[in-house]
């Protein structure tokens, strides 16, 4: 098992809304020239093996069973090839968070289906995931393997930008990148090269790796500075 020390913006099928969106936030980021990018020198986790990615999971599900705080945050995301000609390709690489040293990256590419352990990870009673537009996130990869039944997991999870406009009283459509910079004043690294590159090549490079791993592990940090906000402004209340 290979680590490696440092992701996607949603793949949006209208793909002019797409390059909208990422001009609109390189403008931003030109407006605020200070604002440093999102660093992460923790381990990075990548497996692409089945039996790998289970005994993993099940790790994780014996780690959150051992936690006395309910719920627990699992910062999720996923990444997958993307064609002008044939649109979204199928999910190649789902990744996770739930401290923020450590972020495994699954990549799924060889699998014919998810393993059971990592289902009932992303299920689990005990956990909470989250993400910006995860919904969509998880009727994708629901529809990719649909082992993955959805039941009531897209109620439970928690949307990042939703979640912010609720304590923050905005009415905002929110990106990872832009949540960053609104919420802890730095910008992820949106390199389109990576963020467009071939995710269901095994093995993914360094690059790719990183990318991966920073937006689960930013999801976390801005997960708990949203749970810090929410504390303070009930507090006052």
């Amino acid at each position: 098992m290979e680590t490696f020390k440092r992701r996607s913006d949603r793949l949006i099928n209208n793909n002019s809304t797409r390059e909208a969106t990422a001009k609109k936030e390189n403008n931003e980021k030109k407006n605020f020239p200070c604002v440093k990018y999102v660093k992460y020198g923790g381990k990075i986790v990548y497996l692409t093996d089945m039996s790998e990615i289970a005994e993993a999971a099940d790790s994780l599900i014996q780690w959150v069973e051992r936690q006395q705080h309910v719920p627990i945050p699992l910062s999720f995301d996923m990444e997958w090839p993307f064609s002008f000609q044939t649109g979204p390709g199928k999910t190649s690489v789902v990744q996770v968070c739930l401290e923020l040293n450590c972020c495994y990256v699954f990549q799924l590419s060889n699998l014919r289906k998810l393993p059971a352990a990592l289902v009932a990870l992303l299920k689990h009673p005990r956990v909470r995931m989250h993400g910006v537009n995860i919904k969509n996130d998880v009727q994708k990869l629901a529809r990719d393997f649909p082992e993955m039944k959805l039941d009531d997991l897209k109620h439970r999870c928690i949307d990042l930008g939703t979640w912010c406009n609720e304590i923050n009283e905005t009415g905002c459509r929110w990106s990872l990148d832009r949540l960053c910079n609104y919420l802890i004043n730095q910008t992820v690294d949106k390199n389109k090269k990576v963020r467009m590159s071939n995710w269901h090549v095994v093995p993914l490079n360094k690059d790719q790796l990183m990318y991966a791993a920073i937006d689960v592990y930013i999801g976390l940090v801005i997960y708990r500075e949203l749970e810090n906000r929410a504390r303070i402004k009930k507090e006052r209340l």
